[in-house]
């Protein structure tokens, strides 16, 4: 049966902000050095010799996501939302999409900004995975944990000894003590937001869990294949008015929690959640003193520790500074303690929100 990736590619990722805003997000950054994170996504998949690549993506993001695809030599397309409405609906869009393409086939389903640094290990999990979704199984990919994280979600599985193990349920983000807890347990995995499941099987559940949602989709299942990729006056419209009515929901909460026949394999391969300025730090090199640059000719570390820099076209000197971020992007700059990355939020919004 044909596997078909399907990238999650439309978040704003502003929690990288400057480098990564509104009008660049860090999927079409080329924060490692090797290539945009979308690229890496895509390329890293080609040992399953996809044929065919889906990138869900906001309207504003398709000519970039094209010049991605494209550059990794795999055929695709890209369907575009009117407006961001969680996992869910953009997964339900992915199949409705590719229902019309293929009579069943695999979804792989990925979010755009991950790293992974041991792409064997990885592709070894994710054919384990598409065995079991050709037993009618939704199955997800866990990161077995190594530190007392409280920024992801967690799975938590049945005590199985065996490779694949079933879902006993979906918690939300912990405090600390509960995920030091969870640490101890030892069947709780980060969730990465990895799916794996046939195109009929998650429609079907779509049906049976989020009939209110799978029903408001009708227009776009009477819409033919070419239509679905146009952004022309009527099929737009119709995505415009779908979008605007429907909530937003992830699909944890919408069929992962609820559904049957969940399984989760536990994966070790290097990952990492690009989803803050500290999170870089898990792919960038450190020097002696734990410092860490994207470009370490534009860099100067003095008397400094822990630091991270990410120059854009000036030289940057850090002197005298322990956990901090420098950030020059254009016409901004950050200086952040790493310890503080999770309010950068708080200061998009600002810039948002200021009178210009």
């Amino acid at each position: 049966m044909d596997v078909i990736p399907v990238i999650l590619a439309g978040g704003a990722g502003t929690r990288l902000w400057p480098l990564s805003n509104e009008q660049k997000p860090k999927q079409f950054h080329n924060i490692t050095g090797e290539g945009t994170l979308l690229e890496l996504t895509i390329n890293r998949l080609k040992p399953l010799h996809p044929d065919f690549c889906l990138i869900v993506t906001a309207r504003m993001y398709e000519d970039m996501s094209y010049e991605q695809l494209h550059k990794t030599g795999l055929k695709g397309s890209i369907i575009s939302e009117p407006m961001p409405r969680n996992t869910a609906p953009a997964i339900l869009y992915a199949a409705t999409y590719l229902s019309k393409l293929y009579e069943d086939a695999i979804m792989l389903v990925l979010p755009a900004d991950h790293y992974i640094k041991k792409t064997d290990l990885f592709i070894q999990v994710l054919q384990k995975a598409i065995q079991q979704a050709n037993n009618n199984y939704l199955v997800t990919i866990g990161i077995t944990p190594t530190y007392p994280e409280t920024g992801y979600g967690y799975i938590k599985a049945y005590d199985d000894p065996s490779e694949v193990k079933p879902v006993e349920m979906f918690v939300e983000k912990p405090n600390l003590d509960t995920a030091k807890k969870y640490l101890r347990e030892g069947n709780y995995f980060w969730n990465s937001g990895i799916f794996v499941w046939k195109i009929s099987v998650i429609l079907d559940y779509y049906q049976k869990l989020m009939p209110q949602l799978y029903n408001a989709f009708q227009p776009l299942r009477d819409l033919t294949v070419e239509q679905l990729t146009q952004n022309d006056d009527l099929p737009w419209e119709i995505k415009r008015t779908i979008f605007s009515e429907i909530e937003s929901i992830s699909i944890d909460y919408g069929i992962m929690e609820k559904a049957d026949y969940r399984f989760v394999i536990p994966g070790e391969f290097g990952w990492a959640d690009l989803g803050s300025w500290a999170s870089i730090d898990d792919i960038l090199n450190p020097d002696s003193d734990m410092n860490r640059s994207s470009n370490s000719k534009q860099v100067i570390f003095h008397l400094s520790k822990n630091c991270t820099v990410f120059p854009d076209k000036k030289l940057i000197a850090v002197v005298g500074l322990n956990d901090a971020v420098v950030v020059d992007s254009g016409d901004e700059i950050l200086v952040m303690d790493k310890n503080a990355s999770q309010n950068l939020r708080e200061v998009v919004n600002h810039i948002k929100n200021k009178p210009q």
